[in-house]
C-alpha cells in the first residue's frame, strides 16, 4: 500500500485507498489555521497582479529587516526560504555525509532529506507511556553520538513540548560537545504561552531555528518561511540556495500579514479553547488524546483498530492524518487538526457515536 507522505492531499488519499470521494468532507488531515480572514484584510487584485509582474528581491531584504525587528535579531542572522521544506532541505545538504540525530515520532522530512544526502541516521523514540517525553540521560548521549540535531518543537504529530529548562540543557551540552542543534518551531505561533528557541540565538553558535509562515496566516500555496542561526551558517545556507526562491508574491504577502498580532492572538486563543473542549469530550468516551498544546492532537481508540477507524472516518467525509509514516507510529494512530466548533462538533458526534 502507497500511503501518501503528507496530510492536507484528501484526493490522493482517497484514490490509494480505492474509496469513492464524498460529496461533502472536511479535511482534518491540513493543520493550518482555521481561521481565515476576511476578504477585506487581504491585498487587493491590482497588488497580485503587480507583484506577479515583478521579479522578487533576490535577498528578501524588506522581509529580512522586519523579522529583524521584530525578533531582535540582525539581518545577517536570518534567511528566508520557500517553506520550511526548503530550509530543512538546504540544512540537509549543509550537513551532507553527517550523522544526524533525529527525536521521533517527527515530521518525516528531516529524515528524507538527510538520507538523500548520505547523512546517517541516528534517532530515539519516545511513545504513549512516556507522555512523548525524552530521558535526558538518552538525549545527552545521543548530542555525543551525532554532528546534528532535529527537533521538531512543538512536535508534529504529537503537538507536544519540552520543557524550557530541559531545552536549555540539551543546547548547553550540544554546544559544549560542539553538535549543532536545528529546532523546527512551524507550529510555535499556535502554542498558547510559548517560549521560543530564537532568544537563544545568539546564546548558542551551533543553534538553528526554522520558522514557518505558511501555518497561521494562511500562506501554504505561496510557500514561505525562514531560518535564524548565526551569521556564519546562514552564509553558507545561502550558497546553496537558488537565486529568487522566493516570489515576490509570497514576499510581499508576509509583511503584509505579519503585523497583523491581533488576528494571530485571537485565532492561537480559539484554537486552545477548542482543542482543551475535545480534549476532554474524547477522553470522557475512552479515546486516547495526546498532551497536544497546538493545533492537531494524536487520536488512538480503545480496542480498535486505527485503521478500521480512518476507513470509517473516510467514508464519512471526515479526513484524518494517517500516522503509517511516523516511525514510533506505525500507524497506530490518528493524527487530527483543530478545527473550528462546528467541524470539530461534527467529528466529536461520528467518534462518539463510533464507539457505542
Amino acid at each position: 500500500m502507497n500511503w501518501p507522505s503528507h496530510g492536507a492531499n484528501p484526493y490522493k488519499l482517497y484514490k490509494s485507498l480505492d474509496l469513492p470521494f464524498p460529496d461533502v468532507w472536511i479535511d482534518f488531515s491540513v493543520n493550518t489555521n482555521p481561521y481565515s480572514l476576511p476578504l477585506s484584510l487581504w491585498p487587493t487584485q491590482a497588488d497580485f497582479c503587480r507583484w506577479a509582474t515583478e521579479y522578487p528581491d533576490p535577498d528578501a531584504s524588506e522581509l529580512i529587516n522586519y523579522l529583524s525587528r521584530t525578533e531582535r535579531l540582525s539581518s545577517e542572522q536570518l534567511l528566508i526560504g520557500s517553506g520550511a521544506s526548503q530550509c530543512i532541505d538546504l540544512l540537509a545538504r549543509l550537513f551532507s555525509g553527517k550523522r544526524v540525530g533525529i527525536f521521533e515520532p517527527t515530521f518525516s522530512e528531516y529524515r528524507r532529506a538527510c538520507e538523500a544526502n548520505r547523512c546517517t541516521i541516528v534517532s530515539i523514540v519516545s511513545d504513549e507511556q512516556r507522555d512523548w517525553a525524552y530521558d535526558q540521560q538518552q538525549l545527552l548521549e545521543l548530542v555525543e553520538q551525532v554532528d546534528v540535531l532535529f527537533l521538531c518543537h512543538p512536535n508534529n504529530p504529537t503537538g507536544t513540548v519540552m520543557k524550557k529548562e530541559q531545552l536549555y540543557s540539551l543546547l548547553e551540552a550540544a554546544e559544549q560537545a560542539g553538535t549543532f542543534v536545528v529546532i523546527d518551531e512551524a507550529f510555535y505561533h499556535f502554542w498558547n504561552g510559548a517560549y521560543t528557541a530564537l532568544e537563544w540565538i545568539s546564546s548558542f553558535s551551533r543553534l538553528i531555528v526554522i520558522r514557518s509562515l505558511t501555518k497561521m496566516y494562511h500562506l501554504a500555496g505561496v510557500r514561505i518561511g525562514y531560518i535564524a542561526a548565526n551569521e556564519a551558517v546562514v552564509q553558507k545556507l545561502k550558497a546553496f540556495q537558488p537565486p529568487w526562491s522566493v516570489g515576490q508574491v509570497a514576499q510581499k504577502l508576509a509583511l503584509h500579514f505579519l503585523p497583523m498580532n491581533e488576528f494571530v492572538v485571537h485565532a492561537r486563543w480559539m484554537i486552545d479553547h477548542e482543542r482543551k473542549r475535545i480534549t476532554a469530550v474524547l477522553q470522557k468516551a475512552g479515546y486516547y488524546v495526546s498532551p497536544s498544546v497546538v493545533n492537531f492532537y494524536l487520536l488512538r481508540a480503545p480496542h480498535q483498530s486505527a485503521e478500521k477507524l480512518l476507513y470509517d472516518l473516510l467514508r464519512e467525509g471526515l479526513i484524518p492524518r494517517h500516522t503509517k509514516n511516523f516511525r514510533g507510529l506505525d500507524g497506530h494512530y490518528l493524527r487530527l487538526a483543530v478545527k473550528t466548533k462546528g467541524e470539530n462538533d461534527q467529528l466529536l458526534s461520528f467518534l462518539t457515536r463510533w464507539l457505542s
